[in-house]
């Protein structure tokens, strides 16, 4: 029986700006640490951050501990929305 390896997909807003080596950094953690592969749609919708959402199967409580990664550390450096300015103006 086939079973879907772990896998991240992340939701980027379309008035948000990608880091190239942020990305690839992504990309690296997730197979080097995980074996976890990435994916990234853009949506029209408003969000006020990139969202990400586990797929596939994940070994029991690594996603916590890749979770803390991901969100303090990898996907402010992926994903940056200059959208601040406006309120400062």
């Amino acid at each position: 029986m086939y079973t879907p390896g772990p896998s991240l997909l992340v939701i980027v807003p379309g008035d948000w700006n990608v880091v190239p080596e942020g990305v690839a950094e992504l990309k690296r953690y997730l197979a080097d640490e995980y074996g976890a592969t990435l994916m990234m749609r853009t949506t029209t919708a408003r969000l006020r951050s990139p969202l990400a959402l586990q797929t596939g199967v994940w070994a029991p409580a690594t996603w916590r501990f890749a979770w803390r990664d991901i969100e303090q550390v990898l996907l402010p450096q992926a994903f940056f929305s200059l959208e601040w300015m406006d309120e400062v103006s």
